[in-house]
């Protein structure tokens, strides 16, 4: 084999702010069919109603990212099905998950104004701020009002029914809420637009990336691989920090490939670039469900099914930025085997690449030397047993395997010290969520972190 590990080549790579959300958006909505597109619809009306008003580019690009990513912080699947309640009775609980996107969002400087639109996106526009205020100049944003009226235009729409036959039954019920929930502004611009019939064709449109991208104009972002690496570290958060046993496993991975890397002698752009892939390649756990994902013992035949889901999911979300053609390989491929046996994609050596080779050792290693709720770290001799019979079969690659194993206490150490960091991080996280008064109340949210 041919020991190249051939990186994708970006001294700097231009992208937009607009497809880094969007992808994130794809994933969202993979988390429950009945949401399926929710992200996209909302952020296509609040651009619409935004446009409407008079508000300036920047603030229309920034209401529609955060429109993108609006329900970035819920935990638990069952909550979209709460939010999708049309009722007035949902009380303090749907502002919880607004609270933990924005601070999941709150590191991440490619979206500096995106924490305030969603922690404010459910209030109200005559409403209180000071359940939700941290600071006592805080002001609720009026691109949030505006995605708060969105969103409730959306969840108003019935699925199957022509959009524009609903348009009389919308209006009215938003319009009730004039002054109150709504501002008169904001629903007299989507009054406008009511009457517009390309304004609901336009919302059954399937094709919302090229609609939004035609519609709007977006900012451009200049990034090394530096940059690309710290937000590839923050976007692993997003999917880790919801829950305590996965709080650190994305760095662990991370970190373990890094040094793989280096002891194969490749220089430093290459380990980053492997460090990157190791960031993403749970990514796609954004379209698992939770109870899948956190449960405390072993998973069924069912549930196993499901979770095999997830590689591909890392591989369409990656799929949108043509910088990660390679990386977007290690990261999904991580379940791949040599033999074949692996999924979901079942490819074969002749199909992985070395950077796909390392990236399976990556995780398995840290997998099975990290602590999970079910068992503790596997010492040593036991881990290097698993990978010399993974080898044997035909499974891993000898060549990887063999540097792992020559170097497992550095590669170890390392592993352990990227987690110790990464708990700290996600313990700072919880607490500054958890002095929120909404979220000590939210028994859900507290069992998942803790």
């Amino acid at each position: 084999m041919d020991l190249k590990l051939d990186a994708d080549s970006f001294d700097l790579y231009v992208t937009s702010s607009f497809d880094v959300a969007y992808a994130l958006s794809r994933a969202l909505d993979l988390v429950n069919p009945l949401i399926n597109n929710h992200h996209q619809r909302v952020a296509f009306i609040a651009g619409s109603i935004a446009a409407e008003a008079g508000m300036s580019r920047s603030e229309i690009e920034d209401i529609i990212l955060a429109s993108l990513i609006h329900d970035i912080g819920v935990v638990m699947e069952s909550e979209f099905l709460e939010l999708a309640d049309v009722s007035d009775k949902k009380g303090d609980s749907e502002y919880c998950h607004a609270i933990v996107g924005s601070h999941l969002l709150s590191s991440l400087d490619l979206f500096p104004n995106l924490p305030a639109l969603v922690k404010y996106h459910h209030s109200p526009y005559g409403g209180e701020i000071n359940h939700l205020a941290e600071t006592c100049d805080e002001v609720i944003p009026e691109g949030a009002m505006i995605i708060h009226l969105s969103d409730r235009i959306d969840v108003l729409l019935h699925r199957g029914e022509p959009a524009l036959d609903q348009r009389i039954r919308i209006s009215e019920n938003v319009n009730r809420f004039k002054g109150t929930k709504f501002s008169p502004e904001h629903l007299a611009a989507f009054n406008r637009l009511a009457e517009r019939e390309s304004f609901w064709f336009d919302i059954e449109e399937q094709e919302k990336y090229k609609l939004l991208k035609h519609t709007f104009r977006f900012s451009h972002i200049n990034m090394d691989i530096d940059k690309i690496l710290e937000t590839a570290k923050l976007l692993s958060r997003i999917i880790d920090f919801r829950c305590v046993f996965t709080a650190n496993h994305s760095a662990g991975v991370a970190a373990a490939a890094k040094l793989i890397t280096e002891k194969l002698g490749f220089p430093e752009k290459d380990c980053k670039s492997m460090m990157i892939a190791g960031y993403l390649h749970d990514i796609g756990k954004l379209g698992i469900p939770s109870a899948i994902l956190y449960k405390q013992g072993a998973l069924d035949e069912d549930e196993k099914l499901i979770l095999r889901k997830h590689p591909y999911y890392t591989f369409s979300i990656l799929n949108t930025f043509q910088i990660f053609d390679k990386i977007k390989n290690w990261a999904a491929f991580h379940h791949e085997y040599l033999d074949g046996s692996g999924y979901p994609f079942h490819l074969n050596e002749e199909r992985l690449d070395l950077g796909c080779r390392i990236m399976a050792i990556a995780d398995i290693v840290t997998a099975l030397t990290e602590e999970r709720p079910y068992r503790e770290s596997m010492p040593k001799e036991q881990v290097a047993g698993i990978v010399r019979e993974m080898v044997e079969s035909g499974k891993l690659d000898s060549h990887v395997a063999s540097a792992v194993l020559d170097n497992f206490e550095e590669i170890n150490d390392v592993r352990q010290a990227s987690q110790a960091e990464e708990m700290k991080t996600f313990e700072r996280f919880k607490d500054t969520i958890m002095r929120n008064s909404i979220c000590k109340k939210n028994m859900r949210f507290i069992t998942a972190l803790q």
